[in-house]
């Protein structure tokens, strides 16, 4: 789950609630984050949806869990959650992106294809955490994409680089999954950040534990000491 400054946000019972609601709304073809957000805040929308699910597990959240919640606790925690999704679909911009029940570009074309594609994630014209959401959501698209290419012979993979600056922003465990699995998919890995402290430690050790080149430029005390351990004793 998003949760960009580890405040803690996302426990258990708000995974459990989203997940829910994701699994309801796509019973119904085309549905996006834009339903996600309404089923948690419009009761009369959600009765309309909850009959027309078919796991058993996922209706029954709703009425033998949600149902049986008295209304207090129940609008205490769906509000509580609603007002996490809220920043992405009342800015107009994102809401546009995420309401979108069918995908501008196919990722798996563009990469069989060759193509190019350039995605700007301007913190200044979307706002930091629109920047980094979208750019969470966009990297493991990029990696599915790649992995589905299981279905053609490793000969017929073409390379596909995958350029990443501010590497910071959008690091996850899947850029080490990238780097330690992609390989044969032919799908390569280029980030940049400005010093390493700004990098996750798990994500970092990842990082540089499977990363095959290594480029430096003037750099700190401190990362002038750990660079030295990664150049020894070539340099």
């Amino acid at each position: 789950m998003f949760d960009p400054h580890n405040q803690g946000i996302t426990g258990p019972r708000f995974e459990r609630a989203v997940r829910n609601a994701m699994l309801t709304v796509m019973e119904r073809p085309g549905s996006t984050l834009v339903e996600v957000l309404r089923i948690l805040s419009d009761e009369d929308y959600a009765n309309t949806i909850i009959p027309e699910i078919k796991d058993d597990l996922v209706r029954r959240y709703w009425t033998d869990e949600i149902a049986k919640t008295q209304d207090f606790h129940k609008s205490e925690v769906l509000g509580y959650i609603v007002s996490k999704f809220d920043r992405f679909v009342t800015n107009k911009l994102t809401r546009n992106i995420f309401g979108q029940s069918v995908s501008g570009f196919n990722m798996r074309k563009i990469m069989d294809e060759q193509k190019i594609l350039i995605v700007n994630l301007s913190k200044g014209i979307i706002g930091e955490e629109n920047a980094q959401f979208l750019g969470l959501l966009l990297v493991p698209r990029i990696l599915s994409s790649a992995m589905s290419r299981a279905d053609i012979s490793e000969s017929q993979r073409k390379d596909f680089y995958l350029y990443v600056d501010e590497f910071q922003n959008f690091s996850t465990e899947d850029f080490a999954q990238i780097l330690s699995e992609a390989r044969k998919y032919r799908l390569n890995l280029i980030v940049a950040n400005q010093y390493i402290a700004q990098i996750d430690e798990k994500i970092r050790d990842a990082v540089f534990g499977n990363v095959g080149t290594v480029v430096s430029m003037k750099v700190g005390t401190t990362d002038a000491q750990f660079l030295e351990t990664i150049f020894t004793p070539i340099f």
